[in-house]
């Protein structure tokens, strides 16, 4: 049961100083925070052993593992083995449409992401070959940046195919990881800015009971 959810409210504890914050993506064992303070002075004390609190189904859940910075002002959570992130996927995953070459079955076509992570890629679209066949993918990122992957269809809906990366270089990887984490990143501070506007609403209506 996957109990963090992708941009839910949660609280880092380093020792006594808990740190507000808004999860931006998750995989596997691992929760990236953004503060929801970006003055917030945690993040300057790792890494460190550190705890993960939120709220699931009304209950509140406690996780232990160590925290450490990491690119676009996030914190990485990693949860120890007795508490777990729930997150089957091995990299955080991002619904963008980006142009993609797919070749295969003899044939180059062109098409979109549905969305993309540096395991794999949903394309729109068929026709790309059947399940378990080999297709070589040519994505193009933000910023003029080309990632070149071979891979494996593990899924054909009616609209849509899965392909699931065999052959990736780790400088793509990178790019991948660090554009999906980028743009969960803005959208994370997106949700604590609401967050915030949402506290004040609320203290505001206290204060005039």
């Amino acid at each position: 049961m996957r109990r963090i959810r992708d941009f839910m409210p949660a609280t880092l504890s380093v020792g006594v100083r808990p740190m507000p914050a808004i999860v931006a993506a998750t995989s596997k064992d691992v929760a990236w925070l953004l503060p929801r303070d970006p003055r917030d002075a945690t993040p300057a004390l790792l890494p460190r052993s550190a705890q993960i609190s939120f709220t699931h189904q009304g209950h509140l859940v406690v996780l232990h593992g160590h925290a450490e910075r990491t690119a676009q002002g996030t914190v990485a959570f990693h949860a120890n083995r007795e508490g777990r992130v729930d997150n089957l996927r091995a990299s955080p995953r991002l619904d963008v449409q980006l142009p993609v070459q797919v070749n295969g079955a003899g044939a180059g076509l062109a098409t979109t992401t549905v969305n993309l992570s540096a395991g794999g890629a949903l394309l729109a679209g068929t026709g790309f070959g059947a399940a378990d066949s080999t297709v070589e993918v040519e994505i193009a990122l933000p910023q003029d940046t080309v990632v070149k992957a071979r891979g494996k269809i593990v899924r054909v809906h009616e609209e849509a195919t899965g392909i699931r990366f065999s052959d990736l270089a780790p400088a793509d990887q990178e790019h991948i990881d660090s554009m999906v984490l980028s743009v969960r990143a803005q959208l994370a501070r997106r949700f604590a800015e609401l967050a915030d506007r949402e506290d004040a609403a609320r203290s505001g209506k206290s204060r005039r009971a």
